[in-house]
């Protein structure tokens, strides 16, 4: 038996009405292609779960229906004439498609044959259930069909970070969390390389369904669940030694605050699904918590890793790039600039300069300032008071870029069962910022860049502080555009903005405006 295939050339406008059409008038089966694929004129056509492209197709789509003339009679000579006369009553003029004859074959078998054993590195091995598995007794097989949900391992972005598992020799008995996990391949292999607990979590339901058929066919012990079933597993107290992430780069900047809230001190992160051209914005985008570096790149695409610091290693977050594993020289230039700063204010008196000394000395409170420097500035506090009592002083709050840390943002429909596609597009800003100086610092303004698909700005939205604060903190806080941030303070707020249509990410940044 043999099939007929039309292709017709359209707009991209209508081609998914089309092909809705050709279905109802008897079509097997229709696909929308991209015209120009493999051209120069090709057109990328990216999608996200909740931010998905307004319009389905490319500027001139290819929409190929496939019919059976053994139930449709479309081998008939006046087929063709009879489906243009159809389609137009239903609206659609076109000219005559192209079309070609489709021999009957052995489609599952042929299916199989385009997928042979994929080898990683030295030991790992991707291998269908239909092919035999390599006679190497040092080898690690996935047994992973293709099937519901991506992930088979011939992905770079994929490759690269089963190359970054088989590559750590320390993964026995540490937990790792297989964030998007699709089809559960990394999520198998870190169990096999001796990783325990494993995790794995997507917002796709089917997904949930082939990993944890994939990982009973591979005989490891394997956690699934999806974000919304309030698992233990992804409770905020349970923390994980690798959190590993295989997406995209938007979503990975807008879940930047929820992977690290899941990495424990020390843990490392493993992030793949991005371009080498965006890989710097990622990395800054994470280094508010930790240092980001290319571990390796593949065919365009890179995979980054880094590790959360300790406690006593906390890097310095937003602003300016501190480290707070600075060289001893750069800190002991600091414990003689405070010494100095003693000497200054008895020589030359407290009025001209505690106001622009103080800021420049001042350490953080989180922890990340060493404690030496620390309990100086706070004796200096002490000292520059007494002095202000005894000579008077003019307070003068500052505005310190570097002082802020965001803590938290997420962007949340206000129907999040529409994702970014419900009526107006209203969504909320939830957003968490603190003072980290020991001093009061002026309000900052925020700024909201959102981007498109393509990671295009397509609308930038600004909050100057009357905005953003909450307007029950300002009322308790009549003088705070001069007064400042109490040094230490988090600050929450919930705003309410609108997104363009075609909305596929966004980034929040703090700025003071040029005077």
């Amino acid at each position: 038996m043999s099939y007929r295939e039309l292709v017709f050339t359209v707009p991209a406008e209508i081609a998914e009405p089309l092909g809705d059409a050709l279905l109802e008038v008897g079509a097997l089966s229709v696909t929308v292609e991209d015209d120009a694929a493999g051209g120069y004129d090709e057109n990328p056509l990216y999608g996200e779960p909740g931010l998905s492209p307004e319009v389905q197709a490319w500027d001139r789509s290819s929409v190929t229906a496939l019919f059976n003339p053994e139930i449709d009679n479309s081998d008939a000579v006046n087929f063709i004439p009879e489906l243009l006369a159809s389609l137009k009553e239903a609206g659609f003029n076109l000219p005559a498609p192209e079309e070609k004859i489709v021999e009957e074959q052995d489609w599952v078998r042929l299916t199989q044959s385009q997928f042979s054993p994929i080898q990683i590195g030295e030991r790992i091995w991707v291998v269908p259930s239909w092919h035999e598995k390599p006679t190497d007794p040092n080898a690690i097989c996935l047994a992973v069909d293709p099937g519901l949900a991506f992930g088979t391992g011939s992905h770079p972005t994929t490759h690269l970070c089963l190359l970054w598992l088989e590559k750590n020799t320390q993964l026995q008995n540490k937990s790792l969390l297989d964030y998007g996990c699709g089809s559960g391949i990394l999520a198998i292999a870190a169990a096999k390389l001796g990783c325990n607990p494993v995790v794995g979590t997507d917002i796709d339901p089917q997904a949930m369904v082939a990993a944890r058929s994939n990982a009973e066919i591979n005989h490891t012990v394997i956690r699934f669940v999806l974000p919304n079933e309030n698992a233990v597993e992804l409770a905020t107290e349970t923390k994980y030694h690798i959190v590993m992430a295989n997406i995209l780069a938007n979503p990975l900047q807008v879940l930047a605050p929820a992977l690290v809230n899941k990495m424990r001190a020390g843990g490392k992160i493993v992030l793949s699904g991005v371009l080498a051209r965006q890989a710097e914005e990622v990395i800054a985008t994470y280094s508010q918590w930790l240092t980001l570096a290319v571990w390796q790149e593949s065919e365009g695409w890179v995979c980054l890793h880094g590790t959360l610091p300790t406690n006593g290693d906390t890097a310095s977050l937003t602003g300016k790039n501190t480290d707070a594993s600075v060289p001893a020289q750069k800190k002991t230039l600091k414990l003689i600039l405070l010494s100095l700063f003693f000497i200054l204010l008895i020589a030359f008196g407290e009025h001209l300069s505690r106001n622009s000394l103080l800021p420049t000395l001042a350490t953080r409170v989180d922890g990340s300032s060493p404690a030496i420097a620390t309990s100086a500035f706070s004796l200096l506090q002490k000292f520059d008071e007494q002095l202000c009592r005894a000579l008077g002083c003019v307070n003068r709050s500052v505005s310190d870029f570097a002082a802020w840390k965001i803590t938290s943002v997420t962007l949340s429909p206000e129907n999040e069962r529409e994702g970014f596609k419900n009526g107006l597009n209203q969504s909320t800003l939830q957003v968490e910022i603190q003072n980290r100086l020991a001093l009061s610092v002026l309000f900052p303004n925020l700024e909201i860049l959102i981007t498109d698909a393509e990671e295009f700005e397509i609308k930038t939205i600004q909050f100057s502080p009357q905005e953003w604060l909450p307007s029950t903190w300002q009322e308790s806080h009549p003088g705070f555009l001069k007064q400042g941030a109490p040094s230490g303070d988090i600050f929450r707020s919930e705003l309410p903005i609108s997104l363009p249509q075609n909305a596929a990410g966004y980034r929040v940044r703090i700025f003071y405006p040029e005077k």
